[in-house]
């Protein structure tokens, strides 16, 4: 495991935290009475179907990559890293950073029926899994360990760190909560309103700069072998 491939996973981590639709889900439950032990289940929830899936991928694609890869050279390799650097950047440029208006249909928590904390476990997995069209970052994420090659262990630990980076902004929350109980009640309506137009903006630019990040890497090998281009 390289410090690069570290670090990359992080950043993609980082991206993908900033997901408006948890975070308003998050708020509502932050509205009701003792709220802590339904937001730490609402957040388990969503890890289980994050890091489940995240291994369920891995699992079942691991020999099938290791194959395709090991077949591959080093041009092949830096082609496709070209082509996500590309694919990251177009979602970047093409994904909307104003939330809609309510007349449109804007983002509205998913209310559950019951405060039980089983139920908001339920509800954030629920959510997770109507967030699946807007995994790529995640899917980023997984393609990049697979092409590493690294021992189910090492997978693991990666998968853990990027899950672990995609709740810290959840758990920022609780800890806010906590920490400044009134005073975060009192402004929970203005926090809200903040996520809602800068998270969107923080993963569009973030998309784009590790969209060119991953472009100009795969460029720059392709400079240093020009023989490829002859």
């Amino acid at each position: 495991m390289t410090l690069a491939l570290m670090v990359s996973i992080m950043g993609i981590a980082v991206v993908d935290s900033l997901n408006p639709s948890l975070f308003i889900a998050q708020f509502y439950l932050l509205t009701t009475p003792r709220p802590v032990p339904r937001l730490l289940s609402f957040i388990a929830g969503i890890l289980v179907v994050n890091f489940g899936g995240g291994v369920l991928i891995l699992a079942g694609v691991r020999t099938l990559v290791a194959d395709v890869f090991s077949s591959m050279n080093g041009n092949t390799l830096h082609g496709l890293q070209l082509a996500l650097g590309i694919a990251l950047l177009v979602f970047g440029l093409w994904y909307k950073i104003q939330p809609k208006s309510d007349s449109e249909g804007g983002i509205e928590a998913k209310k559950p029926r019951s405060l039980l904390p089983i139920h908001t476990f339920v509800l954030g997995m629920v959510v997770m899994l109507n967030e699946i069209t807007t995994a790529l970052p995640y899917f980023i994420a997984i393609e990049r360990i697979t092409q590493a090659n690294l021992s189910s262990l090492h997978n693991l630990l990666l998968l853990i760190v990027y899950n672990v980076i995609f709740s810290l902004p959840l758990l920022g929350f609780i800890g806010l909560f906590v920490l400044y109980r009134q005073r975060f009640a009192s402004q929970l309506a203005r926090i809200s309103q903040f996520v809602q137009i800068w998270a969107p903006r923080l993963t569009k630019y973030f998309s784009v700069l590790f969209g060119g990040l991953f472009m100009v890497n795969a460029v720059a090998y392709f400079v240093r072998n020009l023989e490829f281009l002859k």
